[in-house]
């Protein structure tokens, strides 16, 4: 079994910490499988980072946190996540939602220079058409995904 757990860095009195993904029978500095974050509680306010992506994929094939570690990844909103995780969204739309990225679909990507180069060849002001395109692109990719998703998960049902 897979602990999400706290390793022990730095001197005496003066605690450092990795946050690391290692087997419920290692010792506490021992051997990891890896590591995905740190945190410094001599801060103020405690220092912490997480890899979200990592922490998710963890969780969800079953590693369990510590007590410790769940207070930081409740703080990082990473059980909110999880849940969504679970309910069938991708763990890159919930990784690019901590980082505060924006993910389109290479269509729309396409799009978008499109209308830009119509409006450079064209005077007029074109901005509302490309908002409008981005919207749609944005719509579009996001149905692909749910479609994607619901498709694998009616495979999932009809495989068991």
């Amino acid at each position: 079994m897979l602990k999400i757990r706290l390793s022990r860095r730095g001197k005496k009195r003066q605690p450092s910490y990795r946050v690391v993904v290692a087997d419920v029978n290692s010792k506490r500095d021992g051997r990891i499988v890896e590591r995905i974050g740190h945190y410094n509680p001599l801060t103020d306010p405690a220092e912490f980072a997480i890899q979200e992506d990592r922490a998710l994929h963890w969780l969800s094939v079953g590693a369990q946190p510590t007590d410790a570690v769940r207070r930081l990844l409740d703080k990082q909103g990473t059980f909110d996540r999880l849940s969504r995780l679970h309910a069938g969204e991708s763990v890159a739309v919930l990784a690019a939602e901590v980082t505060g990225e924006v993910v389109a679909a290479p269509e729309a990507v396409e799009e978008v220079v499109e209308v830009e180069e119509t409006v450079e060849e064209e005077d007029e002001p074109v901005a509302e058409e490309a908002a409008e395109v981005v919207a749609s692109a944005e719509e579009e990719a996001v149905e692909e995904e749910a479609e994607a998703e619901a498709e694998a998960e009616s495979d999932d049902e009809d495989a068991a």
